[in-house]
């Protein structure tokens, strides 16, 4: 028999133990935040596909309508746990699957110290010796700062997201991100040629606008 896990909206089956999975996932998540961490049942509509993509779980990943070919795109309003599921969702990784994390301030920040050779860096000279690409997850997009490079500023998120895009047709790069900004706010912010970019690079999870401020329970 498969395992299966119900959702808020679906019932899952898996070859893999799902349940097992989470309860594996909710102990190293109490190693890594401390003992107040918690999964909560109602956000399973979000943490099903993002673990069936770290799986790569074929048949979980086309019931949930995950790409496996393109990265996931986590939103949700502040404090919804975005960055630590990402964070504790790279102990399911295989190593050809795993990713790095990094703040989009902190790049805004290296962009005020190097320059325009830090959309390099995470960009074209962004390759494993072997000539694979490495795996990025952007955390919190959209709401860097806007740092001057002696004078000159940059967009330097929308430059990344840009480049990656290439990468991402021409090598099958892969790039995740989380972000607190809804689709509208993603727009103003970058122009519609980014928008255009995530929703092909991007499988686009969400919480509910509604979705429990986490750190109230810290």
């Amino acid at each position: 028999m498969h395992p299966r896990v119900t959702t808020q909206t679906r019932t899952i089956r898996s070859l893999f133990d799902y349940r097992q999975i989470l309860q594996q996932l909710q102990q190293k998540g109490k190693q890594l935040f401390g003992d107040h961490f918690m999964l909560y049942k109602e956000d399973l509509s979000v943490l099903i596909p993002i673990i069936a993509w770290m799986l790569r779980d074929e048949d979980v990943a086309a019931q949930c309508g995950v790409d496996l070919k393109k990265g996931i795109f986590l939103s949700g309003p502040i404090g919804a746990g975005k960055t630590q599921i990402m964070q504790l969702m790279r102990y399911l990784t295989s190593p050809a699957e795993d990713y790095k994390m990094i703040s989009c301030t902190k790049l805004a920040l290296e962009f005020g110290r190097k320059g325009t050779d830090i959309i390099h860096d995470y960009t074209y000279g962004n390759f494993n010796p072997d000539g694979t690409p490495q795996t990025y997850c952007f955390d919190n997009l959209g709401k860097e700062i806007i740092v001057k490079h002696y004078g000159t500023s940059c967009q330097i998120m929308q430059q990344i997201i840009l480049a990656r895009y290439e990468l991402f047709i021409q090598y099958r790069m892969i790039t995740h991100a989380t972000s607190s900004l809804h689709a509208l706010q993603i727009e103003e912010r970058y122009g519609a040629e980014i928008i255009s970019c995530l929703r092909e690079m991007f499988n686009r999870i969400g919480f509910s606008n509604g979705a429990a401020d986490k750190r109230r329970t810290n």
